[in-house]
């Protein structure tokens, strides 16, 4: 089937809502408020800690992306290069209290760090990564320009993003049976996919996509995700993560990556990777 191209209403919902329609994120103060979650790809969490970064000591030094398109309610992965081996990580906001400290293995100088957004964000964030050596010195910080697309979220929201410019597709099946994705994007309850990021390679940067139920319309029962390498715009391998925002719970994220020499499949309704089965509520 022909892929539509171009389909993106992010920028209509942030006209209407702002950043984040009905549902979650974070309240009060803090990194905490934004930044709702950081680990590694494979699953260690950081620790959050109130107070102020870490004063930076020592020659260590560290760089990170300049600036990243992001959405409310979503999660990026980011990759740490420093200029000898480290042991962790710092990572705040500015102009908030508070920051997360994540472990890694020691004996590299590159690290990636998995980022959780809050589903409450102004257009506009900036992200500060410290990182730190086996010998205890304190890099100064660097900054990341986080660019936020704003979609919808609700009592449930689901995301995926990934890190190469291809054409992935979400795919979300709901209690009934009913599978939202572009082609069949909004489900007979109101489940809608409201951003569709590089369809048929036509390259937005975006890289995110995005399925949300608005509070009070979806079904009860199980769900699956899947998640589908349309297009291989880029001769790369691709990483993605899969963030689960329920309402009133912590965010869920999977990971999981399509090789270099994966085509893509030009997939229709079913198509993908299983990467989760939940129950909601």
């Amino acid at each position: 089937m022909e892929r539509r191209h171009g389909f993106r209403v992010g920028a209509a919902i942030a006209a209407v809502c702002l950043v984040g329609c009905g549902g979650g994120g974070s309240g009060g103060g803090g990194a905490k408020a934004q930044l709702t979650g950081v680990g590694s790809i494979d699953g260690t969490p950081a620790v959050y800690h109130v107070g102020a970064l870490p004063v930076p000591h020592g020659a260590l030094t560290v760089s990170v992306p300049s600036a990243r398109d992001v959405i409310n309610g979503g999660s990026t992965q980011i990759t740490i290069t420093a200029s000898d081996d480290i042991v962790e990580i710092y990572v705040g906001v500015v102009g908030s209290d508070g920051y997360y400290a994540l472990t890694v293995p020691a004996g590299s100088s590159i690290a990636d760090v998995l980022l959780t957004l809050a589903q409450l964000l102004p257009s506009e964030l900036s992200l500060i990564f410290e990182a730190v050596d086996a010998a205890g010195d304190v890099s100064e910080p660097a900054t990341l320009q986080a660019n936020v697309t704003s979609v919808g979220t609700g009592d449930l929201q689901i995301s995926v993003s990934w890190n190469v410019d291809n054409d992935i597709d979400l795919h979300v099946i709901d209690p009934n049976n009913f599978e939202i994705y572009y082609e069949d994007d909004v489900s007979p309850e109101g489940g809608r996919l409201d951003l569709d990021s590089n369809a048929g390679c036509v390259i937005d940067g975006v890289d995110n996509e995005n399925v949300r139920w608005l509070s009070g319309t979806a079904p009860h029962g199980s769900y699956q995700v899947l998640i589908d390498n349309y297009e291989a715009c880029t001769p790369a391998a691709v990483t993605y993560v899969v963030t689960v925002q329920k309402a009133g719970k912590p965010p869920q994220t999977f990971t999981g990556s399509f090789s270099a020499d994966d085509p893509g499949d030009g997939g229709d309704i079913g198509a993908g990777k299983l990467v989760t089965k939940f129950p909601y509520p």
